[in-house]
Formats: C-alpha cells, sequence, structure tokens
C-alpha cells in the first residue's frame, strides 16, 4: 500500500513514519509532502492508495488538495490539530479524523482498518475487469444531453474531452463544442478504452486523432488540429503501450 503523508510540521510526519514503521501492513511505501504544491506533484506522480492529510498547510488547506483532484477519489485520513472541521471531513468521505497529538494505537487502527478497505476495493475492481471481458461491444455512438437538445454523436467525431469540474467540455474536429453538466469520469466509464486514454485527470483522448508524442518537459501529445494535450507522469507508460502495441 502507497500512502503520502501531507503535513507542514516535520514533527508530525515523523510521530506517523514512526507509527507505519511498527506496522503489520506489508509492503508498505510511503512519501511525505509538506505543502499543498508538493502534494498535488506527489498525488500525480506517486499515485498514492492513502492520505494522511493535515488541515491547516501553510496559507492553504488539505480541503484545497482534495478539491483539486477532484472528482478522483483518494481514501483519506484527516490528522490535525483542530476539531472544527471533522463534519467537512467526513463530508468529503474521509476515512477517519484524529486530532493531534494522536494515540500512536488510534493511527495504526484506521490504518488497518483502511487498508481492509482498499484491498476489498481492489477484489471488487478485478471482479469488475473480469465482467468487463464479458460485457457486449461498446456503442459506437454516444448521447450528450444539454440544456436543450440531445446530441447523438458518433465516437469517432469526439477529438478529445476535458474536465471543467462537474462538467466536461466535449472538443471536435469539424464542429463546436459541447459542454455536458456530467464529469469526465462519468464518461471515461463508458467510453471505449480501447480508443479512448485518459492521458491527465482533466483529458480523455482519442488517440486516432493524435499525430505526434511529445516526451519533452513531461509529455504531452498533438493531434491533427494542433491541440496541444498534457500527459500525466503516471499515465505516460500507458500512452506508450498504447503506441507500442499499434507499430
Amino acid at each position: 500500500m502507497k500512502i503520502l503523508i501531507i503535513d507542514d510540521e516535520k514533527m508530525a510526519r515523523e510521530n506517523c513514519q514512526m507509527v507505519l514503521s511498527r506496522s503489520s501492513i506489508d509492503n508498505l511505501v510511503v512519501r511525505e509532502a509538506d505543502s499543498v504544491p508538493a502534494a498535488l506533484k506527489e498525488i500525480d506522480e506517486f499515485n498514492p492508495d492513502l492520505l494522511l492529510l493535515d488541515i491547516q498547510l501553510h496559507d492553504k488547506s488539505g480541503f484545497d488538495i482534495l478539491q483539486t483532484i477532484a472528482p478522483r477519489y483518494i481514501p483519506t485520513i484527516f490528522i490535525t490539530a483542530y476539531n472544527d472541521f471533522a463534519l467537512k471531513a467526513f463530508q468529503v468521505s474521509a476515512l477517519d479524523y484524529l486530532l493531534k497529538p494522536f494515540d500512536p494505537s488510534d493511527l495504526s487502527a484506521a490504518l488497518l482498518k483502511t487498508h481492509t478497505r482498499i484491498q476489498n476495493n481492489k477484489i471488487l475492481e478485478q471482479l469488475d475487469v473480469f465482467r468487463q471481458q464479458f460485457k457486449p461491444a461498446e456503442p459506437k455512438r454516444i448521447v450528450l444531453n444539454t440544456a436543450d437538445v440531445l446530441h447523438i454523436i458518433d465516437l469517432n467525431d469526439i477529438t478529445y474531452c476535458l474536465a471543467d469540474g462537474a462538467y466536461t467540455h466535449f472538443h471536435f474536429a469539424d464542429r463546436k463544442p459541447i459542454l455536458v453538466s456530467k464529469t469526465l469520469a462519468h464518461f471515461e466509464n463508458i467510453i471505449d478504452s480501447n480508443q479512448f486514454i485518459r492521458t491527465h485527470q482533466s483529458y480523455l483522448v482519442n488517440m486516432r486523432y493524435v499525430t505526434q508524442f511529445d516526451k519533452r518537459n513531461g509529455g504531452f501529445l498533438i493531434l491533427a488540429n494542433e491541440i496541444e494535450i498534457p500527459v500525466s507522469t503516471r499515465k505516460k507508460e500507458e500512452v506508450m503501450a498504447h503506441f507500442k502495441a499499434n507499430q
């Protein structure tokens, strides 16, 4: 299990590390971040299974991190000196809420509970993958419901989709974009993954329109209409695998 400790106090991070070093959970990999920018970078590169998250981080908060990565969800245990944010923490689906100075046994118990939940979720994901193998072929068209019109769209006409909070912008080669009031994660689940790849938390790309993959500066795709699409570090391997499979 990969755990990211996010706290601007060195002593607090060390206390968490001490508890983790004594944990009975196998294969723990732990990293640290002391600010919101550092945390976002680690989340993108490390792809943690669990966050141990402080609420007050310099001039920002742990809630800023969760809001930035939304709609992506990462199981989170809040560890904070403030008891005023418990309700808000559980409103964003926090798994636990520990007050500093915390009892090491409380953190150990929270970790074991969370590990069990994550393992159970992974089993469910594996079952879902198995079911997907027997799922009927994906539809070649999709219905985009806007305020005034139902758009019947051929998937091949979509160049890329861009997340905008709870909305998604659909872009095309030869027509104006369409804005739909559903998340990008919703459409990722129903669009053919062999043709479309989530290259970044904000982008779902139709790989048929990609003309180049520039691997410099973190990497980005260039589409036929010269649009540049970023590729996150954790998605670069998947993008490369797609190109290798189609050589």
